[in-house]
This record gives structure tokens, sequence and C-alpha cells, in this order.
């Protein structure tokens, strides 16, 4: 049986999901051939006219309830329609990962897109977190809109980062454009060749390394850290970091990176310490891929401190 491609547009409601797939399917001549299975989840302010749906071969179908989203449901809807591809607009209160499980092993998932309206964003993350983990954790491709006169845009890309670290984020203008860059809106200097971090900016530093470690190159960095033993890894490498808290306390990790230790302070057991690095990029027999490997240049250790955790 031929593999049928899925694409799944997340995200709240009025965020933009219904916009961005009649864009995409009225400027492609190509896809406006296929044989379309649309199932919507979530109905806005903007509709599907029934000319979109003929002009375009599109099989529209609409589910209430997320207890509809069954094996049985699609391969029905398969049979039925013998789609080419299909498109999911979802609701964000149903759960992705139920949706995912009940697709058609020849249905295959072949991206997933989260729409985020920028003018709602605080809201929404500060009441709804793991609602935003849901809708962002599987994600391809995130896209805010409407950032107009926004100036924090650089701190939702860091929220949102925190839920999904391999995501492509754009940011899209009134006018259609995208872009992925932004000026940093860091709470410290990154002009500075020598940067001490508070233990707040520690998390926005965590994220903001792992996702730009190429404008740290050549800097000394120095925070106070937890300094854990990596098992099974080469003589001398350590994991400094600190507990942080992305979503919610269910969702608390010790992040950190992989450490060189360079110094003449050996590690046998955790300690506590104010911790200066350089940062690389570079091949980790423990994770066998190249990562963000950070460096020690200097550990001074310090008493036991309290393991709070830290949250962006």
């Amino acid at each position: 049986m031929l593999e049928v491609p899925v694409f799944l547009i997340n995200g709240f409601l009025e965020s933009g999901k219904t916009t961005l797939i009649k864009n995409v399917i009225e400027h492609d001549s190509k896809l406006q051939k296929l044989n379309t299975l649309l199932v919507v989840c979530e109905s806005g302010e903007i509709e599907y006219d029934e000319d979109f749906v003929n002009d375009n071969n599109i099989n529209l179908i609409y589910v209430e309830s997320e207890k509809e989203l069954t094996s049985d449901f699609f391969h029905k809807l398969d049979e039925k329609y013998e789609p080419s591809r299909v498109v999911i607009e979802y609701n964000s209160f149903f759960n992705p990962d139920t949706l995912i499980e009940s697709l058609p092993e020849f249905y295959v998932l072949s991206q997933v897109i989260t729409m985020i309206d920028a003018s709602t964003f605080n809201i929404y993350f500060n009441n709804m977190r793991q609602i935003f983990n849901n809708a962002c954790k599987n994600a391809d491709l995130i896209i805010f809109n409407r950032i107009e006169g926004i100036d924090t845009l650089a701190q939702f890309r860091r929220q949102v980062r925190a839920f999904n670290q391999t995501a492509q984020i754009g940011f899209e203008s009134s006018d259609g454009s995208m872009t992925d860059t932004l000026d940093e809106d860091l709470p410290y200097d990154i002009s500075k060749d020598k940067i001490q971090l508070e233990e707040t900016d520690y998390p926005i530093w965590y994220i903001d390394c792992f996702d730009n470690y190429t404008k740290y190159y050549g800097k000394e960095i120095t925070f106070l850290a937890k300094i854990e033993l990596l098992p099974d890894s080469k003589e001398g490498h350590i994991l400094p970091g600190r507990l942080v808290m992305t979503c919610c306390e269910a969702d608390t990790a010790f992040s950190g990176f992989e450490c060189v230790n360079e110094t003449d302070i050996k590690i046998t057991e955790p300690i506590w310490a104010m911790i200066t690095v350089t940062v690389s990029h570079e091949y980790s027999s423990l994770s066998c891929d190249d990562v963000v490997m950070l460096h020690a240049k200097k550990i001074v250790k310090v008493v036991p401190q309290e393991d709070k955790v830290l949250s962006l």
C-alpha cells in the first residue's frame, strides 16, 4: 500500500492555521492537483468556502471530539476518498500523541507546524504551559505571526525553545515575510569577552547557547553550577548544570552540557562550584554525535547550595 503523507497544523484558536493552509494550497499549482483530505478539528473566523474546496480537489471533514480520531475513523476516510495527502487542522486542546497513535501505518507524518499568535502569547503561555508543550514538542516548524509592535520576540523564542530544541522557529510579518533571525534580548552583555551569569540567567543562557553556540566562541562564561559526573564518558569529562523547569514542575530536569575539565581540580563526586568555561561544538563519544561542548578553564569549589529549580 502506498504511503500517504500527513501534515499536522497545530495552534490555539485564531492563531492563523486556516490562513496558512489556504495560502499554501492556493499558491502551489502542484498541490491543487492532488486529492487532499482536510480534517478540521477546530473552526475559527476564517472558513473554507465552497469554491476553495472544489477548486483544489479537497474533501473536507469536520471533527468535533477528540474521541472521533481513531484508527478506524482514518481507515474509513481513506477507503472513501483515497487521498494523495492528508492535512489536519488540529485543536490545541487535543493531545497530539493520541492523534499520532491513531494514524494508520501507511499514513506517514511528514510535517508538524505550530502556529502562535505573538499578540496573545504571554496570556496563553503563562496560563497554559502544558498545552503549549503539547502543541510544540513534536513540531518541525513553529511560526509566530502578528509580531508587529512586539519587542519581546527573542524572549518568546527562548521560552518555546524549552519545549522543542530542534524545531525551526520563524516570525511572520503582516506582509507575509518570514524571518528566523532576531536581535537577542539577553539579560547579559553578549558583546563582552567575559560573561558572568547571574543565577537567574542560567536557563536563558542554556537555551540560547544550545541554539546559537557559535556566538559564544572565544568568550569565557562563568556561572554557579552543580557539577555531576558523566558515566561512561572520557576521563576528565564532567556535567555542569542546574535544575531547570521548562513547562511545569513535572518537566523539571537537570540541564547542562558535557564539559572537558581542563583544570587541576579533580571531580570524583558531585560538587557545587563557580565554573568558567569556553564553548565549542565537537564530537562526543558519549552522544556519538557533534554536540555543544564546554571546556572548563577554572573551577572554584563552594559550599553546597540549595538545589533550587530555575525557570525561564
